[in-house]
């Protein structure tokens, strides 16, 4: 059989999943890459189907394995599909998960952060120090495909769910960290706790009422001089301390 092109109606439709509304209709969207995928598979997630490139072997043993759906594509096809530059492949599509309830484990919370590289970074710490991950309306969407590359399978390990106020979190049994510039305290100073670590959008920080509403407030030192870090690299700075205790 001939691989699927990029004019096929199945891959016309599964390019679709880039956009927002698409996936809000269906409930899926898009993995890439063979380390997602065996991320996804490990976590018990199989895929609707697999698209991949004539002699991709690993996913067709993959395939066999967890009788998911294998469809060859050709080169054009992928790119369209994965909607990244040369891509090597796989790309799944698969449900997304039903929105987790945040409180059980410490959590890292996007607060309208909207950069995906940002969100999916955010993800891939919570998931390396055994956090959760929370988001406000407004922040990018954690299961947008440029997300899931940036999270780097943490999406499979981590809890995932949408926070509406820190009172929320509050009612939960967490400690709201509210992460600034300046005037907080430093991260290892804060102690024991189970924490909510709340992250702001890069340029603007969190809304003056969230970090009034906090409990505690956090700056990360910076001898260097340098007035503010990346907003996913300061969280993984506070995060990495507040696990030490």
């Amino acid at each position: 059989m001939e691989p699927l092109g990029r004019r096929n109606r199945r891959v016309v439709e599964t390019a679709r999943l880039h956009r927002s509304r698409i996936r809000r209709q269906t409930g899926r969207t898009i993995i890439e890459g063979p380390n997602l995928l065996e991320e996804a598979l490990r976590a018990g997630v199989i895929p609707e189907v697999v698209f991949a490139l004539v002699g991709d072997h690993r996913s067709a043993e993959l395939a066999a394995a967890h009788d998911f759906e294998l469809a060859t594509v050709d080169a054009a096809a992928l790119e369209r599909i994965a909607a990244t530059e040369s891509p090597r492949g796989p790309a799944a599509v698969i449900d997304v998960p039903a929105p987790a309830r945040i409180g059980a484990r410490p959590a890292v919370v996007a607060w309208e952060l909207s950069d995906p590289g940002n969100v999916g970074t955010l993800i891939r710490t919570a998931a390396a120090f055994g956090w959760d991950f929370g988001h406000m309306p407004g922040t990018a969407d954690p299961w947008a495909p440029k997300v899931l590359r940036a999270g780097a399978g943490g999406h499979f390990r981590v809890s995932i769910g949408q926070v509406g106020s820190v009172g929320e979190l509050d009612d939960a049994g967490l400690t709201t960290v509210a992460t600034v510039v300046s005037g907080g305290a430093a991260p290892d100073s804060l102690g024991s706790g189970r924490f909510a670590v709340l992250v702001g959008e890069e340029t603007a920080g969190l809304p003056a009422e969230v970090v009034a509403a906090a409990a505690l407030r956090v700056t990360v030192p910076m001898p260097g001089g340098m007035e503010s870090l990346n907003a996913s690299v300061a969280a993984a700075i506070v995060i990495y301390e507040l696990s030490r205790h």
